[in-house]
């Protein structure tokens, strides 16, 4: 695995969620916990407020009730017991009127390896009158992100912590960009002990499925499939008829002015998908 972990840095180190205390980003916050305890690194969480940063945290995600749920602490243990499963936990307060404009900028001189975001999947009129903030963050920090969307369980379990990853949809478009892709969710899978696994590969359009890569491992089946069509309809479509628990795209962001109103596929794909997104920087 060491030659394929390159493509993923996050691995062991720094995990970054950013929260606004709705359902959508607890979600997304179960997800950041799971695979910063899986991984063994650190996981910054961050509210922006647009008045005035209070001192206090009681409002952020509670760590330990979740970590006692998953029988993972005992009942009553204290901020240090949390350190003793191998992560760290740091939650931050800042304030300003732009969400997005507001972590991309602490990321710059706080960096981060993977996001985590939650998002809320809106449509036609109301994602109009809706400022989005997730995909303007993403987009900002360039960084390999995880989406996950409200009205989702995703691959982790808020119950008792367990992991379900069965199926992974991975979009083929060029060579390059389709291998970091595989090898993005080659490494994922790994480490979330992924032991019986399917992976299906999509590519859409009039050439060829490009070559790549596939890593073989005990119990895992890859599957090819070659479409003609609109792209985001065949990955979501795909999606939703294999029941995939996570689809993995390699994003090159946006190209003109068509995907500067629309978004480019991947922010597209994640507007709409049933299951988590990873977005992997294609540079």
């Amino acid at each position: 695995m060491s030659g394929l972990a390159t493509a993923l840095p996050f691995l062991h180190r720094h995990i970054f969620h950013p929260t606004d205390f709705t359902q959508a980003s607890q979600t997304a916050f179960i997800h950041a916990l799971k695979l910063a305890l899986v991984m063994q690194t650190r996981l910054s969480i961050m509210h922006v407020d647009p008045d005035v940063a209070q001192e206090h945290f009681e409002d952020f995600p509670r760590v330990r009730p979740i970590l006692t749920q998953w029988s993972l602490l005992p009942n009553g243990s204290s901020k240090e017991a949390v350190t003793s499963l191998g992560i760290q936990i740091k939650k931050i307060r800042a304030v300003g009127d732009d969400p997005a404009q507001a972590i991309v900028h602490h990321l710059e001189f706080h960096p981060a390896d993977l996001l985590v975001l939650g998002i809320e999947q809106r449509t036609g009129l109301d994602r109009w009158l809706h400022k989005p903030v997730a995909e303007p963050i993403a987009r900002g920090a360039h960084l390999p992100t995880l989406f996950v969307p409200s009205h989702v369980e995703g691959f982790v379990s808020a119950r008792d912590g367990t992991i379900r990853l069965r199926r992974i949809l991975i979009p083929v478009e060029q060579a390059e960009t389709a291998q970091r892709a595989i090898d993005t969710a080659t490494v994922t899978a790994e480490v979330l002990g992924s032991m019986a696994l399917d992976m299906q590969l999509v590519h859409v359009g009039g050439d060829p499925m490009p070559p790549v890569q596939l890593h073989e491992r005990p119990g895992w089946n890859w599957h090819q499939d070659h479409c003609q069509g609109n792209v985001v309809d065949w990955i979501i479509g795909m999606g939703a008829e294999y029941d995939v628990d996570l689809i993995v795209m390699a994003t090159e962001g946006h190209h003109g002015w068509t995907d500067a109103l629309r978004g480019s596929t991947t922010e597209r794909v994640v507007r709409e998908a049933r299951c988590p997104v990873l977005s992997v920087p294609a540079g």
